[in-house]
């Protein structure tokens, strides 16, 4: 039998590269060098006298053979580990490490509660954060750097499938000190004409979006002052007195718990929601602990309203 020649070590570190994409993650879960995770797949394509991966800017890309080689291997090495665990009656333990990627400010109020909660139900689950922007999330996914990532509105590459977790609410703010120059605040064209604007990228499409939605105004012409990447860098700005900027409804109400005297501009009609999504590469394969880890996102974040 071909059994006979091949280690089940061979095929524990086949699935953990196949399934990362990466010789180096996988090196991480299986507690090998990564010269041991090449040394391994280079046994076991011997072994079976074919190649199992193509390697493309340095990452392993699996082979159609590969492939389909996985699939099997993976399916099976999850039976056999679940009927170990019941012969031995014990539960099955979730390990490996997870890469994620969020942004700032939602990713630390909202997604990091959920992190530990699932960490005190799986403490051997590890976790790799990246910090940053959709256009971000949208390149490293592409790379296979990130299991999956949160994403707000953006459009993302069409390998990637996203799957909505929850919202934000957008709303428009000033420092009180700051409005004081143009008036009594107001809801209307001729007063918001008059404000210099924080915008988070060229074209200001947020500011925009936020006026169309309120204002009916199809395009913004406000006097963008200063143009930044960054909720916190636009919320510093604010409580500083430098302009007006959007800002996520559960930031805002932050700054004016811990005594900034912003305004929050009193919004007629529906809110201004920004989707968050799940966003995974399509067709990748998950791992056992990443796809608990979604479902547990899944049924915590549904409720969140901010």
């Amino acid at each position: 039998m071909i059994l006979d020649n091949v280690n089940l070590n061979l095929l524990r570190v086949f699935e953990a590269v196949c399934r990362t994409g990466s010789m180096t993650k996988a090196a991480h879960e299986v507690h090998l060098t990564q010269s041991g995770v090449s040394q391994n797949i280079k046994n076991l394509e011997e072994l079976l006298g074919l190649s199992l991966f193509d390697r493309v800017k340095g990452r392993p890309i699996p082979t159609p053979k590969g492939n389909e080689l996985f699939l099997t291997v993976k399916r099976q090495l999850g039976e056999l580990e679940h009927t170990l665990a019941q012969i031995l009656e014990e539960d099955v333990k979730l390990k490996g490490e997870i890469y994620l990627g969020i942004p700032i400010e939602y990713g630390n109020s909202f997604i990091m509660p959920l992190v530990a909660d699932f960490s005190r139900l799986h403490p051997q689950v590890q976790f790799r954060f990246f910090y940053g922007h959709a256009s971000q999330m949208n390149h490293m996914l592409l790379k296979g750097e990130l299991d999956f990532g949160i994403v707000d509105s953006f459009h993302m590459d069409d390998q990637i499938e996203t799957i909505e977790v929850g919202y934000e609410i957008h709303t428009l703010c000033a420092h009180e000190d700051y409005l004081k120059k143009f008036g009594v605040p107001g809801l209307n064209k001729e007063y918001l004409s008059k404000l210099d604007y924080i915008a988070y990228l060229d074209n200001a499409p947020v500011l925009t979006e936020w006026f169309l939605h309120h204002l009916k105004k199809l395009c913004f012409e406000g006097r963008i002052k200063a143009t930044l990447m960054d909720v916190q860098g636009v919320g510093q700005l604010i409580v500083n007195g430098f302009g007006a900027g959007i800002l996520p409804r559960h930031v805002a109400m932050k700054y004016l718990e811990s005594g900034h005297r912003i305004t929050i501009f009193q919004e007629e009609g529906r809110p201004l929601l920004n989707p968050l999504s799940l966003a995974t590469l399509k067709g990748r394969t998950l791992s056992v602990q990443v796809n608990a880890f979604i479902e547990h996102l899944r049924e915590n974040l549904q409720s969140f309203q901010g």
